[in-house]
């Protein structure tokens, strides 16, 4: 959402559709309530280092095309009466563009340091749920004249690559302004419905898609009956499923045991063609690369500080998108890996994270975690909240790893130079999210800082292990100075 660009009626269209219909999916759904634990909150926050403070009328303008453009983003969530049906996204009457798109100066010339603080604050701080849940804040006044773009959006919106979709498309290719498309104003906002009113919009279009769900229940019936292997591939679900459920995490580490309500920011980037180098050399793909960079930077710092472990518990999430889903949304499960920090060689470890999401993905029961989200999301939010946080809290680590923006792009005439993700932390110690930008690898690190309570140590065990992988030492950065977590 950044810049004016010369849209086609395609990118128009494509746009529109962002984000899907007005209801929720049952797995969003849940990730909007679970919100009702503080320590469970999925916001996402994306920071783009500008190399230049862009023009503020400029950006604003085309802010205030975008959110015509995309519907979505003028929308806020209203839950059915008592919470019987599906969250459901409602046009806001009260939409303000300037309550979600604000500018703050930083005393200059700000470190890197002081920026991520900012940046985690911005992330820490809950969204006001009577508004369509996004910000945008310019934060300038940084050192040598540059600026910062943090975005922050609730996880129900979209996942990682649904972001990705959008800021494809809505980046500027050019530091010149493109061709306006101008769009017929949007009519007013209706008033907004009650809570009653969405539940009982639910229930008619539930009891309206009845007929043909049992019709379309009785052909895979009798299709099914037909079939010789019918029998076989349900029993191969269904032991492919008790595998997958009853998969038990590795003993969580005792030096990241604490959890806290407190956010720290940390970032690394290296170059992109020299990883993905390294990762073919070793026959890994960048995903088996990254998770391996990530276990020998716990390896280290369990050694450093004398408590060595044999395992970490990763969970790192495993794509499910389909070039027939709309763009938005949340396309995606998540794969456990006990990843081995008994073992030092990065090229064997490698080859343990692919044979273990080969395994993964040849599971016929792949997605069976979202196959019972109608049934998790109808739980009372209280028994919701204590059962996914007791899920969540047996994961030491969440890592993801998004495909970025590979070429130069702009906002408002300033280019991004790093593009930096930071993932929300649900329960889990510490979440990584790995994004390449312009020939770079960005990796975004939000540790707890009751679980991680010397980062600065962390972030120098991970630079030394993504150096080791690449082979080239000092090739890794660090892009923020010395720091101590900041208290809440």
């Amino acid at each position: 959402m950044s810049d004016t660009r010369a849209f086609t009626s395609a990118d128009l269209h494509e746009l529109e559709d962002w984000g899907g219909g007005p209801e929720m999916s049952h797995f969003e759904g849940v990730m909007w309530r679970l919100d009702a634990n503080p320590r469970m909150r999925s916001t996402m926050t994306a920071v783009e280092i500008l190399d230049h403070a862009p023009d503020w009328q400029r950006l604003r303008a085309a802010h205030e095309r975008l959110t015509v453009a995309i519907p979505r983003f003028k929308q806020r969530v209203v839950e059915p009466l008592f919470g019987l049906g599906t969250p459901h996204w409602v046009d806001d009457p009260d939409f303000s563009l300037d309550y979600h798109l604000r500018r703050l100066r930083v005393p200059e010339p700000a470190t890197p340091r002081q920026l991520l603080e900012q940046a985690q604050w911005i992330a820490m701080t809950p969204f006001d749920r009577a508004r369509p849940p996004w910000e945008v804040i310019l934060i300038e006044g940084l050192a040598d004249g540059r600026a910062a773009y943090v975005l922050k959006l609730h996880h129900a919106l979209t996942d990682g690559h649904g972001m990705m979709q959008l800021l494809s498309q809505a980046h500027s290719r050019s530091a010149e302004p493109g061709a306006r498309v101008e769009r017929p104003a949007p009519a007013p906002a209706a008033p907004l419905p009650s809570s009653g009113a969405v539940l009982g919009r639910q229930l008619r279009a539930g009891l309206s898609r009845l007929p043909g769900q049992t019709r379309n229940l009785v052909a895979d019936l009798a299709q099914g009956l037909q079939r010789k292997d019918a029998a076989q591939d349900a029993l191969r679900y269904a032991r492919s499923a008790a595998r997958i459920l009853g998969r038990k995490p590795a003993p969580k580490s005792p030096l990241l045991a604490g959890r806290s309500l407190a956010w720290h920011f940390d970032a690394l980037d290296f170059p992109l063609a020299e990883f993905k180098a390294a990762a073919k050399r070793a026959g890994a793909s960048l995903n088996d690369a990254y998770i391996a960079g990530l276990a020998g930077g716990f390896r280290r710092y369990h050694e450093q500080l004398g408590q060595p472990i044999a395992k970490l518990p990763i969970v790192f999430p495993v794509s499910v998108r389909t070039a027939a889903d709309g763009l938005g949304g949340n396309r995606f499960v998540g794969g456990q890996f006990d990843a081995p920090l008994d073992e030092p060689d990065p090229i064997a470890c490698m080859k343990k994270v692919g044979a273990f999401v080969e395994k993964l993905r040849e599971e016929p029961a792949l997605d069976v975690l979202l196959r019972v989200m109608p049934v998790v999301g109808r739980l009372p939010t209280p028994v919701l909240t204590k059962m996914m946080s007791g899920v969540t809290a047996a994961q030491d680590v969440q890592a993801s790893n998004v495909p970025g923006l590979r070429r130069p792009v702009y906002i408002a005439g300033a280019r991004v130079t790093h593009f930096f993700g930071f993932g929300p932390l649900p329960g889990c110690a510490a979440m990584f999210a790995m994004l390449s930008h312009d020939q770079r690898c960005c990796i975004g690190i939000n540790t707890d800082a009751a679980a991680v309570r010397e980062p600065d140590r962390l972030v120098e065990c991970l630079r030394l292990s993504f150096d080791e992988i690449i082979g080239v030492p000092g090739i890794t950065e660090v892009f923020a100075g010395p720091g101590t977590p900041s208290a809440t």
